[in-house]
Protein backbone atom coordinates (compact mmCIF):
# COMPACT_ATOMS: atom_id res chain seq x y z
CA UNK A 1 0.00 0.00 0.00
CA UNK A 2 0.75 3.33 -1.17
CA UNK A 3 1.47 6.48 1.35
CA UNK A 4 -0.97 9.30 1.28
CA UNK A 5 0.55 11.99 -0.55
CA UNK A 6 -1.46 14.91 1.41
CA UNK A 7 -0.48 13.40 4.65
CA UNK A 8 2.30 15.40 6.09
CA UNK A 9 3.65 12.71 7.96
CA UNK A 10 6.01 12.60 10.97
CA UNK A 11 7.63 16.33 10.51
CA UNK A 12 4.69 18.36 10.89
CA UNK A 13 3.45 16.84 13.71
CA UNK A 14 2.34 18.57 16.67
CA UNK A 15 5.07 18.43 19.61
CA UNK A 16 3.87 15.35 22.10
CA UNK A 17 3.74 16.66 25.76
CA UNK A 18 6.97 14.34 26.00
CA UNK A 19 8.67 17.18 23.92
CA UNK A 20 7.44 19.81 25.45
CA UNK A 21 8.81 18.25 29.17
CA UNK A 22 11.70 17.75 27.23
CA UNK A 23 12.25 21.61 26.14
CA UNK A 24 11.43 22.75 29.65
CA UNK A 25 13.76 20.17 31.36
CA UNK A 26 16.69 21.55 29.47
CA UNK A 27 15.68 25.40 29.58
CA UNK A 28 15.00 24.63 33.64
CA UNK A 29 18.74 22.82 33.61
CA UNK A 30 20.33 26.00 31.35
CA UNK A 31 18.88 28.70 33.84
CA UNK A 32 20.26 26.12 36.55
CA UNK A 33 23.64 26.48 34.91
CA UNK A 34 24.37 28.52 32.45
CA UNK A 35 21.86 31.14 33.70
CA UNK A 36 22.96 31.41 37.23
CA UNK A 37 26.16 31.97 36.37
CA UNK A 38 25.38 34.51 34.07
CA UNK A 39 23.42 36.54 37.18
CA UNK A 40 26.34 35.94 39.28
CA UNK A 41 28.44 37.31 36.50
CA UNK A 42 26.28 40.85 36.06
CA UNK A 43 26.02 41.11 39.94
CA UNK A 44 30.15 40.48 39.99
CA UNK A 45 30.73 43.23 37.86
CA UNK A 46 28.32 45.42 38.97
CA UNK A 47 29.76 45.05 42.21
CA UNK A 48 33.41 45.15 41.06
CA UNK A 49 32.42 48.34 39.65
CA UNK A 50 31.01 49.51 42.16
CA UNK A 51 34.27 48.40 44.23
CA UNK A 52 36.82 49.89 41.99
CA UNK A 53 35.19 53.39 42.03
CA UNK A 54 35.07 53.26 45.12
CA UNK A 55 38.67 52.22 45.95
CA UNK A 56 39.73 54.52 43.69
CA UNK A 57 38.08 57.35 44.79
CA UNK A 58 39.40 56.57 48.44
CA UNK A 59 43.04 56.35 46.53
CA UNK A 60 43.26 59.92 45.48
CA UNK A 61 41.52 61.45 48.07
CA UNK A 62 44.13 59.96 50.13
CA UNK A 63 46.81 61.49 47.59
CA UNK A 64 45.37 64.46 48.46
CA UNK A 65 45.39 64.43 51.90
CA UNK A 66 48.79 62.98 52.00
CA UNK A 67 50.22 65.74 50.05
CA UNK A 68 48.80 68.65 51.93
CA UNK A 69 50.16 66.66 55.25
CA UNK A 70 53.78 66.43 53.34
CA UNK A 71 53.19 70.30 52.50
CA UNK A 72 53.00 71.46 56.07
CA UNK A 73 55.51 69.92 57.41
CA UNK A 74 58.33 70.70 54.52
CA UNK A 75 60.27 73.90 55.62
CA UNK A 76 58.67 75.74 52.43
CA UNK A 77 57.10 78.81 50.95
CA UNK A 78 53.22 76.38 51.20
CA UNK A 79 53.58 76.48 55.40
CA UNK A 80 54.59 79.65 55.30
CA UNK A 81 52.41 81.28 53.54
CA UNK A 82 48.36 80.15 54.24
CA UNK A 83 47.34 81.67 50.22
CA UNK A 84 49.73 80.26 48.58
CA UNK A 85 48.59 76.45 50.83
CA UNK A 86 45.08 76.85 50.39
CA UNK A 87 46.09 77.40 46.34
CA UNK A 88 48.02 74.16 46.98
CA UNK A 89 45.58 71.79 48.12
CA UNK A 90 42.79 73.42 45.71
CA UNK A 91 45.20 72.17 43.09
CA UNK A 92 45.68 68.49 44.36
CA UNK A 93 41.94 68.24 44.75
CA UNK A 94 41.26 69.21 41.14
CA UNK A 95 44.27 67.10 39.84
CA UNK A 96 42.78 64.13 42.17
CA UNK A 97 39.37 64.65 40.32
CA UNK A 98 40.22 64.55 37.15
CA UNK A 99 42.47 61.22 37.76
CA UNK A 100 39.42 59.36 39.89
CA UNK A 101 36.98 60.27 36.72
CA UNK A 102 39.24 58.72 33.71
CA UNK A 103 40.86 55.93 35.89
CA UNK A 104 37.00 54.73 37.13
CA UNK A 105 36.09 55.24 33.75
CA UNK A 106 38.72 52.86 32.32
CA UNK A 107 38.34 50.79 35.25
CA UNK A 108 34.84 50.38 34.31
CA UNK A 109 35.32 49.43 30.86
CA UNK A 110 37.46 46.79 31.85
CA UNK A 111 35.48 44.88 34.09
CA UNK A 112 32.59 45.02 31.42
CA UNK A 113 34.47 44.00 28.76
CA UNK A 114 35.49 41.08 30.60
CA UNK A 115 31.90 40.53 31.78
CA UNK A 116 30.54 40.50 28.59
CA UNK A 117 33.19 37.67 26.84
CA UNK A 118 32.59 35.81 30.25
CA UNK A 119 28.56 36.03 28.93
CA UNK A 120 29.25 35.32 25.45
CA UNK A 121 30.71 32.08 26.69
CA UNK A 122 28.27 30.87 28.83
CA UNK A 123 25.68 31.30 26.21
CA UNK A 124 27.74 29.13 23.79
CA UNK A 125 29.53 31.45 21.58
CA UNK A 126 33.13 30.48 21.36
CA UNK A 127 35.16 33.00 21.86
CA UNK A 128 38.26 32.02 20.92
CA UNK A 129 37.73 33.40 17.56
CA UNK A 130 36.49 36.32 18.23
CA UNK A 131 39.65 37.27 20.80
CA UNK A 132 41.86 36.67 17.66
CA UNK A 133 39.36 38.36 15.55
CA UNK A 134 39.79 41.25 18.11
CA UNK A 135 43.64 40.91 18.10
CA UNK A 136 43.62 41.17 14.25
CA UNK A 137 41.09 43.52 14.15
CA UNK A 138 42.90 45.78 17.08
CA UNK A 139 46.22 45.56 15.12
CA UNK A 140 44.28 47.18 11.88
CA UNK A 141 42.62 49.67 13.73
CA UNK A 142 45.83 50.30 15.68
CA UNK A 143 47.28 51.02 12.28
CA UNK A 144 45.20 52.75 10.83
CA UNK A 145 43.68 54.79 13.94
CA UNK A 146 47.43 56.27 14.38
CA UNK A 147 45.95 59.58 15.59
CA UNK A 148 43.77 58.36 18.31
CA UNK A 149 46.46 56.65 19.29
CA UNK A 150 48.72 59.77 19.61
CA UNK A 151 45.57 61.83 21.09
CA UNK A 152 45.09 58.68 24.02
CA UNK A 153 49.06 58.95 24.84
CA UNK A 154 49.26 62.79 24.96
CA UNK A 155 46.03 62.46 27.12
CA UNK A 156 48.22 59.79 29.53
CA UNK A 157 50.91 62.15 29.79
CA UNK A 158 48.43 65.49 30.14
CA UNK A 159 46.98 64.20 32.89
CA UNK A 160 49.64 62.65 34.81
CA UNK A 161 52.21 65.27 34.57
CA UNK A 162 49.39 67.76 35.68
CA UNK A 163 49.49 69.92 33.22
CA UNK A 164 45.62 71.43 33.22
CA UNK A 165 43.12 70.26 35.25
CA UNK A 166 38.89 70.73 35.59
CA UNK A 167 38.63 74.01 36.45
CA UNK A 168 41.60 75.72 35.62
CA UNK A 169 41.06 78.42 32.48
CA UNK A 170 44.02 77.71 29.92
CA UNK A 171 45.00 78.96 26.36
CA UNK A 172 45.15 75.62 24.14
CA UNK A 173 45.97 78.13 20.96
CA UNK A 174 42.69 76.61 19.24
CA UNK A 175 40.84 77.47 22.34
CA UNK A 176 40.62 79.42 25.58
CA UNK A 177 38.48 79.49 28.68
CA UNK A 178 37.63 76.23 31.28
CA UNK A 179 38.32 73.46 31.14
CA UNK A 180 35.09 71.18 32.32
CA UNK A 181 36.38 67.69 31.19
CA UNK A 182 39.62 65.70 30.14
CA UNK A 183 39.67 62.63 29.25
CA UNK A 184 42.12 60.13 26.84
CA UNK A 185 40.83 61.08 23.65
CA UNK A 186 39.86 65.13 24.00
CA UNK A 187 39.88 68.16 26.57
CA UNK A 188 36.70 70.47 26.29
CA UNK A 189 37.01 73.66 26.65
CA UNK A 190 34.52 76.14 27.98
CA UNK A 191 34.93 79.52 26.30
CA UNK A 192 33.62 83.52 27.93
CA UNK A 193 31.40 83.52 25.11
CA UNK A 194 29.48 80.22 26.55
CA UNK A 195 31.03 78.28 23.37
CA UNK A 196 31.89 74.63 24.10
CA UNK A 197 35.11 73.48 22.47
CA UNK A 198 36.25 70.20 22.39
CA UNK A 199 40.47 69.70 21.29
CA UNK A 200 42.24 66.69 20.16
CA UNK A 201 44.77 66.00 22.78
CA UNK A 202 47.27 64.92 20.00
CA UNK A 203 46.73 68.59 18.71
CA UNK A 204 47.46 70.78 21.75
CA UNK A 205 50.89 72.06 20.87
CA UNK A 206 51.34 74.56 23.92
CA UNK A 207 49.19 75.04 27.16
CA UNK A 208 48.76 78.38 28.52
CA UNK A 209 47.39 77.77 31.80
CA UNK A 210 46.07 80.60 34.08
CA UNK A 211 45.55 78.58 37.05
CA UNK A 212 49.01 77.82 38.08
CA UNK A 213 50.68 79.50 40.99
CA UNK A 214 49.47 83.12 40.53
CA UNK A 215 48.73 85.70 37.84
CA UNK A 216 49.49 89.34 37.59
CA UNK A 217 46.84 91.56 37.30
CA UNK A 218 47.87 94.95 34.42
CA UNK A 219 46.24 97.82 34.34
CA UNK A 220 47.98 100.64 31.29
CA UNK A 221 47.10 103.82 31.99
CA UNK A 222 46.37 106.59 29.47
CA UNK A 223 47.11 109.65 31.39
CA UNK A 224 47.07 113.64 30.33
CA UNK A 225 50.43 114.89 29.71
CA UNK A 226 50.16 117.95 31.66
CA UNK A 227 49.23 115.84 34.54
CA UNK A 228 51.12 116.11 37.50
CA UNK A 229 53.67 112.80 37.57
CA UNK A 230 54.56 113.08 41.00
CA UNK A 231 51.02 113.55 42.36
CA UNK A 232 49.92 110.58 40.01
CA UNK A 233 52.33 108.27 41.47
CA UNK A 234 50.94 109.15 44.89
CA UNK A 235 47.72 108.82 44.01
CA UNK A 236 48.44 105.08 42.44
CA UNK A 237 50.21 103.89 44.84
CA UNK A 238 47.52 104.48 47.36
CA UNK A 239 45.17 102.91 45.29
CA UNK A 240 47.53 100.09 45.25
CA UNK A 241 48.47 100.32 48.62
CA UNK A 242 44.27 100.06 49.83
CA UNK A 243 43.17 97.05 47.66
CA UNK A 244 46.03 94.91 49.28
CA UNK A 245 45.18 95.95 52.74
CA UNK A 246 41.28 95.64 52.21
CA UNK A 247 39.98 92.28 53.88
CA UNK A 248 37.88 92.01 51.12
CA UNK A 249 40.64 90.97 48.69
CA UNK A 250 42.94 89.48 51.45
CA UNK A 251 42.16 86.01 49.27
CA UNK A 252 42.97 87.35 46.18
CA UNK A 253 45.79 89.87 46.15
CA UNK A 254 48.69 88.08 47.22
CA UNK A 255 51.32 90.57 47.11
CA UNK A 256 51.53 94.64 46.95
CA UNK A 257 51.64 96.42 44.04
CA UNK A 258 54.16 97.32 41.55
CA UNK A 259 53.84 101.05 39.83
CA UNK A 260 56.16 101.37 36.82
CA UNK A 261 57.57 104.80 35.74
CA UNK A 262 56.92 106.95 32.64
CA UNK A 263 56.53 104.26 29.88
CA UNK A 264 55.78 106.16 26.99
CA UNK A 265 55.45 109.84 25.53
CA UNK A 266 53.70 111.24 22.75
CA UNK A 267 52.36 114.94 22.24
CA UNK A 268 49.39 114.62 24.77
CA UNK A 269 49.18 111.66 26.71
CA UNK A 270 52.10 109.32 28.45
CA UNK A 271 51.70 105.87 30.17
CA UNK A 272 51.83 103.86 33.06
CA UNK A 273 51.22 100.60 34.08
CA UNK A 274 50.05 99.15 37.52
CA UNK A 275 50.47 94.85 38.32
CA UNK A 276 49.39 93.32 41.34
CA UNK A 277 50.25 89.44 42.01
CA UNK A 278 46.65 87.51 42.49
CA UNK A 279 45.39 84.57 43.20
CA UNK A 280 45.39 82.25 39.43
CA UNK A 281 42.71 83.34 37.74
CA UNK A 282 41.58 86.12 39.63
CA UNK A 283 43.28 88.57 37.78
CA UNK A 284 40.38 90.30 35.89
CA UNK A 285 38.19 90.77 38.81
CA UNK A 286 41.72 92.90 40.73
CA UNK A 287 41.80 94.65 37.19
CA UNK A 288 38.44 95.80 37.44
CA UNK A 289 38.42 97.28 40.90
CA UNK A 290 42.02 99.05 40.27
CA UNK A 291 40.51 100.69 37.43
CA UNK A 292 37.43 101.96 39.09
CA UNK A 293 39.33 102.76 42.23
CA UNK A 294 42.15 104.39 40.01
CA UNK A 295 39.22 106.37 38.34
CA UNK A 296 38.07 107.55 41.76
CA UNK A 297 41.30 108.48 43.10
CA UNK A 298 41.99 110.67 39.57
CA UNK A 299 38.47 112.34 40.18
CA UNK A 300 39.36 113.33 43.29
CA UNK A 301 42.90 114.49 42.94
CA UNK A 302 41.79 116.24 39.65
CA UNK A 303 44.02 114.28 37.45
CA UNK A 304 43.10 113.76 34.05
CA UNK A 305 43.47 110.80 31.02
CA UNK A 306 44.57 111.19 28.08
CA UNK A 307 41.96 112.09 25.59
CA UNK A 308 41.67 110.11 22.59
CA UNK A 309 43.43 111.11 19.49
CA UNK A 310 41.73 112.03 15.81
CA UNK A 311 43.46 111.98 12.70
CA UNK A 312 41.87 114.13 10.29
CA UNK A 313 42.60 113.00 7.14
CA UNK A 314 43.10 115.99 4.17
CA UNK A 315 41.03 115.30 1.07
CA UNK A 316 43.09 116.82 -2.10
Amino acid sequence: MFDDPLDPGPLLSAPTTDDALTLIDQLVRWLASSGVKIVIIVLAATLLSFLAGWFLRRFFRTMVQSGSKISSVTGTVIRRDPKAQRAAQARREQRASTLSNVARNIAHVMIWAIATMMILSEIGVNIAPVIASLGVVGLAAGIGAQTIIKDVVAGVVMLFEDIVAVGDWVDLEYAEGTVESINLRATQVRGIDGVLWTVRNGEIVRVGNYARGFSIAVVVLDIDADADDELVTEVVEKVTAEISEDPAWSDTVLAPGAVTGILDVDGNRYQRRVTIQTAPGQQWGVERELRARIRAGFAHADIAFAMPRFVETVQK
